[in-house]
């Protein structure tokens, strides 16, 4: 299973809406993604004194496990001021330092540039290996214009094909599935 974790508040941002068409790719490749949505599930501050022995039930346990049961994963974030969103970078803090440990990672930015949006994603790599994940080396940094229909979102298209190929072709799980081609 590939898991999502979206750092974006919005119900119609366009992170949202990226990082579902590469869930689609996921699941046509025969695979089950799932969807963290963190202003959902954890829309609370994280609590620091759950870090090192988090209660049964708390929203740090239950991110923990979420992100153990994964074979690979796809953080996805707008951009603010140049980085990833709190959003993101409070779940990821509260995750242990091998949670990642072996499993592909891959990188969608939304934001209101293709610079900012990259700055993100590189941001974001750092924090993978942080954590013991490899990022791949596809990542997709997009803004709203990308969804245009025509050469725009084909080209979206094109790039979350390569990020979800490298994704899945990369998991070192027994039930690998083959690159999208």
């Amino acid at each position: 299973m590939i898991l999502g974790i979206l750092g974006s508040a919005a119900k119609d941002s366009v992170t949202r809406e990226v990082l579902l068409r590469a869930g689609e790719r996921v699941e046509r490749s025969g695979g089950r993604f799932d969807v963290v949505d963190l202003a959902v599930e954890f829309p609370r501050a994280h609590a620091l004194e759950d870090y090192d022995d988090p209660p049964p039930g708390s929203q740090t346990a239950l991110l923990r496990a979420r992100v153990a049961r994964a074979d690979g994963a796809v953080l996805a974030t707008p951009v603010y001021h140049g980085s990833f969103s709190a959003l993101l970078k409070n779940a990821l803090d509260h995750l242990t330092g091998d949670a990642l440990a072996g499993r592909p990672v891959g990188l969608i930015a939304a934001g209101g540039g293709p610079r900012g949006a990259g700055t993100a994603c590189d941001q974001l790599r750092t924090v993978v290996r942080a954590l013991s994940g490899w990022a791949t080396p596809t990542h997709v940094a997009t803004t709203a214009a990308d969804l245009t229909p025509g050469e725009p979102l084909d080209f979206l298209d094109r790039r979350l094909d390569d990020l979800i190929g490298e994704l899945l072709s990369f998991r070192t799980s027994p039930l690998s599935l083959p690159v999208l081609g």
